[in-house]
């Protein structure tokens, strides 16, 4: 993945991806800084419907089963 800004072209590598209140949070590097990004459920939908109807479906899922593993994660 390629991060574009105004000084320039950066690569960004993706490390580890968290699941959060209310979030999920993708972290990494981008160039030879460490970059985080948090995405909201709505973020997601918005994303998916961008990319189109195909893109719906796998989108909810992770939300979904997300939302479903932060519950696991609590009882254990």
């Amino acid at each position: 993945m390629k991060v574009s800004s105004p000084v320039g072209d950066f690569p960004c590598e993706r490390l580890r991806l968290k699941a959060g209140p209310g979030h999920l949070t993708l972290e990494g590097q981008v160039g030879a800084w460490p970059a985080r990004v948090e995405f909201t459920p709505g973020d997601i939908v918005a994303l998916a419907r961008a990319a189109g109807a195909r893109a719906a479906v796998p989108a909810l899922a992770t939300v979904v089963a997300v939302s479903l593993a932060r519950r696991w994660m609590r009882r254990g």
